[in-house]
């Protein structure tokens, strides 16, 4: 039995640090590429000659984070079937706490790797911070768990992750202590649902905003961060080339149209995938129009950084694209609804038309004008196919037949 629940969780520790390699290891590059590795290779060696404290709270911060990210999800199935094996609460907390750490394995490597670089260049210490680094996974594994007695637990968690990363012999047999005290201490896994005098109502208020986020969750990180090439090429175009401001502003308000194109294009994909539009939210009080709103609201209040960057760079670029934004994240919406009706997906007409309108915008920047007057239309445009919505079609579900008892192929 206890294999069993071993390799189940291991299973799912690492089915997480897969999911959680791709963005935590492309958003470092992005980073170390664009803040150049010299500037992480020096700030590595001074936070590992820095004392305990800056490497402590460094390396803790950042595996803490990466560790919350993970309990989220390994705590929700610890209140299901699981509980009723024949294991204590203890076992199961530390079966939890292993597949936390397996998950944070992506960002103890970047870690891990940092630190043998700092070393060959600047000759630091980090035996200890290296020897360390694993119990560092583990510590901040037990500190995000939900136990019994996470009062005392998680400070005396905290403290051996800072002892584990502090680069000292000394501290990091200190930690070990700490953190056998506060596994002994803490208890079995508790589940509990807080549910305060204002959460019901406010749940109720922006159902639509809560269905729209669970089905896109952090994805909109990814987005950002294919949407920053449009502008570095723009900045890298004006950068080696010195062009005139009037072109100067042409290329950062179509660098920025494009990447705000791409955004809102690609998150329509995403809710016309995780969240089509459904017959039962027909049964709610609100009318067709308030639904495309909503959509509309939650694309474009995503696509807001967007604008703040463009703004950044160049703050007369940003008026033609923040007034282009109510067009392009109403006809996103409206796209969702014709989803099922095009051969190019909700994410082909956004991209076809939209790469046309930033080719306007950026010849004549007055046209964004235009887009907001038109945005009604659009509007009753997308209220129209929502009202016309097939409740009754069948979508189905496609599938291998093989293995499936009912099915009519042998």
């Amino acid at each position: 039995m206890m294999s069993a629940v071993f390799r189940f969780h291991l299973h799912v520790g690492i089915r997480l640090a897969l999911r959680i390699f791709v963005p935590v290891v492309s958003i470092f590059f992005a980073l170390y590429y664009l803040l150049r590795p010299e500037l992480f290779n020096s700030l590595m060696a001074q936070i590992l000659d820095g004392g305990f404290l800056l490497s402590g709270i460094t390396a803790t911060f950042f595996c803490v984070n990466i560790a919350g990210f993970a309990s989220r999800r390994i705590c929700l199935g610890l209140s299901g079937w699981i509980r009723h094996l024949p294991i204590g609460g203890k076992v199961h907390r530390r079966m939890a706490g292993l597949a936390i750490f397996i998950a944070q394995i992506p960002a103890l490597m970047i870690l891990a790797g940092l630190t043998v670089v700092a070393q060959k260049l600047y000759q630091v210490s980090i035996a200890p911070f290296m020897v360390g680094l694993p119990l560092v996974g583990l510590s901040c594994g037990l500190c995000v768990l939900p136990v019994e007695r996470k009062l005392y637990a998680r400070p005396l968690a905290i403290l051996a992750s800072l002892g584990f990363s502090s680069n000292d012999w000394a501290l990091l047999a200190g930690g070990i202590l700490l953190l056998i005290a506060a596994d002994g201490i803490s208890g079995p896994i508790v589940q509990k649902k807080k549910h305060t005098p204002f959460h019901k109502p406010l749940r109720g208020m922006l159902l639509m905003a809560t269905v729209n986020w669970r089905a896109l969750r952090l994805r909109p990180l990814v987005l950002y961060i294919l949407t920053l090439p449009f502008l570095g090429a723009a900045q890298l175009f004006i950068a080696n080339n010195e062009p005139a401001p009037l072109l100067a502003e042409k290329m950062i308000r179509f660098g920025g149209a494009l990447g705000l194109i791409l955004f809102c294009s690609l998150s329509a994909n995403i809710l016309a995938s995780r969240r089509p539009p459904w017959p039962w939210i027909r049964s709610l009080p609100w009318l067709a129009k308030s639904r495309i709103v909503w959509d509309s609201l939650f694309i474009g209040l995503h696509a807001l950084p967007i604008i703040v960057l463009v703004g950044v760079m160049n703050l007369k670029s940003m008026f033609p694209i923040a007034l282009s934004l109510p067009l392009l994240s109403v006809h996103s919406a409206y796209s969702i609804r014709q989803a099922s009706e095009s051969v190019m997906g909700p994410s082909g007409k956004v991209l076809l038309l939209g790469t046309l309108g930033s080719i306007l915008l950026c010849l004549l920047p007055w046209s964004s004008v235009c887009f907001l007057v038109l945005t009604p239309v659009i509007l009753s445009l997308a209220t129209k196919a929502e009202k016309h919505q097939k409740v009754s079609r069948w979508l189905e579900i496609h599938h291998l037949a093989a293995g499936d008892s009912l099915s009519w192929s042998e």
